[in-house]
C-alpha cells in the first residue's frame, strides 16, 4: 500500500479522535471552572442582596451539555418588606458548552416560597409541581429573554393547573415585553372571597416603558431596588395593554398606565369593564358587607356601581386609579396603597 493510500485511510480517523480529544478537553474544563464557580458561591451572594446556597451538587452533561444537579436549593433576595426566599428539595441547570448563552432550569420535589409582608409578618406557601421549568437566554451580558411555566401546583392554599411567565427585550422600542397567564386557581376554602373560590384565568400583556433603566439589573450588577428608583427617575412607565381576569362569575378587563411616585408607590389608572357585577353585588349583600367610602374594595365597587349611569347589560364601566398611596374606584376611596420599595 502506498503512503497515499495509508494517508487518506488513517486521516479521516485521527482527525475524528483530535476531535474527541479536542471536545472532552473543552467540557472538562468548562464543567470545572463551572463547577468551582458553584461552590466557591455556595452560601454567598451572587448578586447585589442575593444569596445562594445549596447541599449537595454533581456535574453532568458530557461532552456537549453542562448539567448541574443539585439538592436542597436555596435563594435569597430582598423584599420590599423583608427578605423573600425559594427553596427548592431538587433543583437542575442545563447549559450548551458553546454557542449562545442559554439555560434551562428545572425544580421539582417540595418548593417553598416566603416573604414578610405589609405589617412585617413572616408568610410563605409550599407546592409540589408536577412541572417546574424555566429557560434564559444573555444578550451582552445581560438578560435578553426569560420564561417560565408551572404545571400542576398544589398546596393546602391553593392549586393552579398552569402558570405562565414570559420577558423579552422588545427588538423595536427600549422596553421589555411581558406576559403573564394563570389557568385554573382554586383558593382553599378560608381564602376565597366574594369573587367565590375558582379563578379561572389571569392573562397580562404589557410593557415595561425605558428598559435601558433596567440594565444593571438584567446584569445583575445592582440591586433590584437602586435600579427600580433609577427607573422611575427617568420616567418608567408600566403599559398594561390588557388584563383579564376570570373570577367566579365575574370577569374583569383592564388597561392604562401605571408608574411609581416620588414615594415609591403605584399612580397611575386603569379603565375596567366588569362583567357580571350584579351576581358580585348579591354576594356581597348576602355577605353583610358594610358600605361607604374608605370601607374596602367590595364596598366602594358595589357604590360606585349604584352610581354609575353606565352600567349595562351587566356591564360596568370604571375607573381604578392610583394616587399619594391611595387607591380609588371612581372618585370613592377603596384603600391604601404600600410603597413598593
Amino acid at each position: 500500500m502506498k503512503y497515499s493510500s495509508r494517508f487518506f485511510l488513517y486521516a479521516p480517523f485521527g482527525l475524528l479522535v483530535g476531535l474527541a480529544i479536542g471536545v472532552s478537553v473543552h467540557w472538562f474544563s468548562a464543567a470545572n471552572a463551572l463547577s468551582r464557580y458553584l461552590d466557591a458561591a455556595n452560601g454567598h451572594q451572587i448578586a447585589p442582596g442575593v444569596h445562594f446556597s445549596f447541599a449537595k451538587k454533581q456535574m453532568a452533561g458530557f461532552p456537549f451539555r453542562l448539567d448541574v444537579i443539585a439538592d436542597d436549593l436555596r435563594i435569597e433576595a430582598p423584599g420590599a418588606h423583608g427578605p423573600v426566599q425559594w427553596r427548592s428539595e431538587h433543583f437542575a441547570m442545563h447549559m450548551l458548552d458553546y454557542g449562545r448563552v442559554q439555560a434551562i432550569f428545572e425544580a421539582a420535589g417540595k418548593q417553598t416560597l416566603t416573604w414578610t409582608d405589609d405589617n412585617g409578618k413572616k408568610q410563605g406557601l409550599e407546592f409540589l409541581p408536577a412541572l417546574l421549568r424555566a429557560s434564559a437566554i444573555e444578550s451582552g451580558g445581560k438578560l435578553s429573554r426569560f420564561d417560565l411555566e408551572l404545571i400542576g401546583a398544589a398546596s393546602p392554599a391553593l392549586s393552579a393547573a398552569n402558570v405562565q411567565f414570559h420577558m423579552r427585550r422588545d427588538p423595536d422600542m427600549d422596553a421589555l415585553d411581558v406576559a403573564f397567564n394563570v389557568d385554573e386557581i382554586h383558593l382553599a376554602p378560608e381564602f376565597k372571597s366574594a369573587f367565590g373560590p375558582l379563578i379561572s384565568r389571569i392573562r397580562l400583556d404589557a410593557k415595561i416603558q425605558t428598559a435601558s433603566a433596567l440594565g444593571d439589573l438584567l446584569s445583575g450588577s445592582r440591586d433590584w431596588r437602586a435600579v427600580a428608583e433609577n427607573w422611575r427617575k427617568h420616567s418608567g412607565v408600566l403599559d398594561i395593554d390588557q388584563l383579564d381576569v376570570a373570577w367566579g362569575k365575574t370577569d374583569v378587563l383592564a388597561s392604562g398606565t401605571l408608574m411609581l411616585d416620588s414615594a415609591h408607590r403605584t399612580t397611575g389608572i386603569l379603565g375596567l369593564e366588569i362583567a357580571g357585577y350584579q351576581t358580585l353585588a348579591a354576594e356581597v349583600a348576602r355577605r353583610g358587607a358594610v358600605t361607604g367610602a374608605d370601607k374596602g374594595l367590595f364596598s366602594s365597587l358595589m357604590d360606585s356601581a349604584a352610581q354609575n349611569s353606565g352600567a349595562s347589560a351587566d356591564r360596568l364601566p370604571l375607573q381604578l386609579g392610583f394616587k399619594d398611596g391611595i387607591a380609588y374606584i371612581g372618585q370613592m376611596p377603596a384603600g391604601f396603597v404600600s410603597a413598593l420599595y
